[in-house]
């Protein structure tokens, strides 16, 4: 059985999440705020983010993981506690700006993961700013490695 994924807040970067979640097969619901052209009322659960009844709606109890996008710390950070309290075995993949309160957090809790764009972002940009053609990164023994393609063909 896949496991039940939750994708709370649907912006630019929570929709993406939801749309790439479901094109690998996973078994998703996304929350927002406002209802999404397009998307069927059971993909897509309106209401208030934090709500325990909209939570509950997309079927916390059952979920493996809760992926938290929203732009705002203080509403993920309520987002969070209120799953926990729901579902208190759930993983919780978490987006702050604050990386401060995200790395306190990952230490602290069990199943926390935080996520920073800036934190992401940042040493893809080291990367190509050092001439490398990065498109992600991986830490290996204490070090970031830089993650790019390479196209090989009979003469590589």
């Amino acid at each position: 059985m896949k496991p039940r994924i939750i994708v709370c807040g649907l912006g630019r970067t929570g929709y993406k999440t939801f749309r790439l979640l479901r094109h690998q097969g996973a078994f998703v619901v996304g929350i927002h705020h406002q209802s999404i052209p397009g998307e069927t009322a059971g993909d897509v659960i309106v209401g208030d983010l934090q709500a325990a009844s909209t939570l509950t709606a997309a079927g916390i109890q059952q979920a493996h993981t809760i992926v938290i996008a929203g732009s705002k710390d203080a509403l993920n950070l309520s987002i969070m506690m209120q799953a926990r309290v729901l579902n208190p075995q759930i993983r919780i993949i978490n987006r702050f700006y604050n990386t401060n309160l995200g790395e306190r957090l990952d230490q602290s809790l069990p199943d926390h993961l935080s996520m920073s764009v800036v934190g992401l972002a940042a040493p893809v940009f080291t990367f190509a700013a050092m001439g490398n053609r990065a498109i992600g990164q991986i830490k290996l023994f204490q070090q970031t490695w830089p993650i790019h393609e390479e196209y090989i063909d009979e003469n590589h």
